[in-house]
Formats: structure tokens, sequence, C-alpha cells
């Protein structure tokens, strides 16, 4: 497979990415390691956590997917992987409402102190790519730049992203690592997929992949766009009259959704395939992320990189 780059960073990163959300909460140790294993034998080498990784399920504290991974990198060559976490939105406290919870932040401190301890369960020297989970308007840009300098310097964080963020956030950053000699991002992570949400749908702190940030990532080729919930948990799979959930419940989505089993009866390949075809064919390609809990969903996903012909959907 062929690898690619990642915005302004030396890293080579597969063309979709490994999302492990669930890994230690929803899929067990066993399981996860397989469905890890799988994608690395489809080609894959790019895996994205993060450090709160599952606190919002039953018993879930937020450690349970970087321990899975840190116990699975042991049997891997580390060099092979490229690896993400995210740090700013664990929990300082939660009692069970998402309204009512307090988040770590992305001061400095912080985010050194969420380094260490995302690198103690990972088990791992260093990390490959280092998201700020949620862009916090709070606190200033710079304060988290002088953070990513510092982890850089000392060799534990090798490039640096942002998610659920604005355009212009982005751009005061860039901004401000090139008058300041600080480091850049790379990558930015933001909600999208084929079927479009409300202009009023409320997804809390996510922010999605708006015409904004396509704009401006066309301007910034040195960033690379990835994209979360791709496939829409599975929506994709259940047909063409399959129920929207109530954010994307729109005529227009009913009539894109019908396109898509169109193409994918007339194509032989399935609609989440073709999703993510689509996805990684724009004029700004995305990078997807995809998840599953069985080792199939995983080499279904892997398959969409074999499919050459063009997609339009």
């Amino acid at each position: 497979m062929e690898l690619r780059p990642l915005g302004n960073s030396s890293l080579k990163v597969s063309p979709i990415c490994l999302g492990t959300m669930y890994f230690g909460t929803k899929t067990d140790q066993a399981q996860s390691e397989l469905l890890l294993d799988a994608y690395l034998s489809n080609g894959g080498n790019f895996i994205d956590t993060s450090n709160n990784y599952a606190f919002w399920m039953e018993k879930g504290v937020g450690d349970e997917s970087e321990t899975v991974l840190g116990q699975w990198l042991q049997r891997q060559s580390r060099d092979r992987i490229v690896l993400a976490t995210k740090c700013g939105a664990r929990p300082r406290a939660y009692t069970g409402s998402l309204d009512q919870i307090e988040l770590e932040g992305l001061r400095k401190a912080t985010i050194i102190q969420a380094v260490e301890d995302s690198l103690r369960r990972l088990q791992t020297n260093y990390i490959d790519l280092l998201y700020g989970h949620i862009d916090f308007l709070e606190y200033p840009v710079e304060e988290r730049l002088e953070a990513f300098a510092m982890l850089k310097k000392s060799g534990k964080v090798r490039a640096f992203g942002i998610s659920n963020t604005w355009a212009w956030r982005v751009e005061e950053s860039l901004q401000l690592s090139r008058e300041k000699d600080l480091p850049t991002y790379c990558a930015v992570q933001q909600k999208y997929s084929y079927l479009r949400p409300k202009p009023d749908a409320d997804f809390w702190v996510q922010r999605l992949i708006d015409d904004g940030m396509l704009q401006y990532a066309r301007q910034r080729p040195n960033i690379t766009l990835l994209a979360y919930s791709t496939l829409l948990a599975g929506l994709y799979a259940k047909g063409p009259d399959a129920e929207l959930p109530p954010e994307y419940d729109l005529p227009e989505n009913r009539e894109r959704l019908q396109r898509l089993h169109n193409m994918a009866q007339t194509t032989g390949h399935t609609a989440n395939q073709l999703v993510l075809v689509w996805m990684m064919a724009q004029e700004v390609p995305i990078l997807p992320l995809i998840s599953g809990s069985k080792v199939h969903q995983i080499e279904e996903s892997m398959g969409a990189l074999s499919i050459n012909e063009p997609i339009q959907l």
C-alpha cells in the first residue's frame, strides 16, 4: 500500500486510519487485538486513540483504549505503526452527565502531564501524533504550542494536530507558529460523512468539516484533514430504507442514501466502501477513520483501498 505524507510532518500513513474508541470497553483485549491485527495485515499503519476513551461507558474511566493498545504494542514492531492520541477532553470529574462535565483542558502543564500518562498506558517512549482533542477558546493557542515545542524537543511527540475546531482558529495557530518558531499543526480531525446533518444539529463539542474548513484546506495543503464518524455507526450497511438519526433526517439525505445504494448495486462494492472512496477522492482528500467490532468489518473498510474506478455520488 502506498503511504501518504501527513501534512507537513515526516510521518507517512496509510490512507485509512483505525479508530479504537471502544477498545477495552465494548471490545475486550482479545477481540481488540484481532481487529488491530486485521487492520495491519490489510496494509494499515495508522492507529487513533485518546486519553479519554471511553470514560462514558459503564465502569469506564478513560484509560481503557490506550491500555489495550499498550499491551498489543509489546508484540509489534513499534516503528511500523503511526500512533495518534489526544488530550484535553479527559474529565476531571464525571457524574454521568455530559452537561455537567469538567474537562482537563489544554493548559501547558496539563498537556505535559497528559502525555506522560498516555506514554505509560501505551507502554511506548514516544507518540507519533498528538491532538488537542477539543479547541477550548479560553486557553491561549500560544500556551499549547509552547507545550508542543517542549514535547517535540524531548522526543516524546513527533507531530501535532487539533480536533473539533474552526478554520480561523487553525490559521491563528499557524501564524503564531511562524512568528514564534513553534510547532505547527499537520492535521485537523473533525466529524464528517456522506450524509449531511441539519444546519442546527447539535453534536455537543464535536465540530464538522464544513465548507469553511474545506476552503481553508485548499489553501493550506500542508495540513491533512481527517474525518471521524465516517460510516455513521453502521448506518450505510442497513440499506436505502435505514432509519435516519434525527440530526440527519432530511429528504435530501434520503435521496443521497438511495443514490449510494444504487451505485453499490451497480458496482458490486459495498455502501461503506463507496463512502470511503468518495471521501478520499474529493478535491481536498479526506483521510477517514474506520472502526468496528468484527474482523470482517475492518476487512470490508480496508477493501475500499482496492477500488480504482472513479465514484460519483
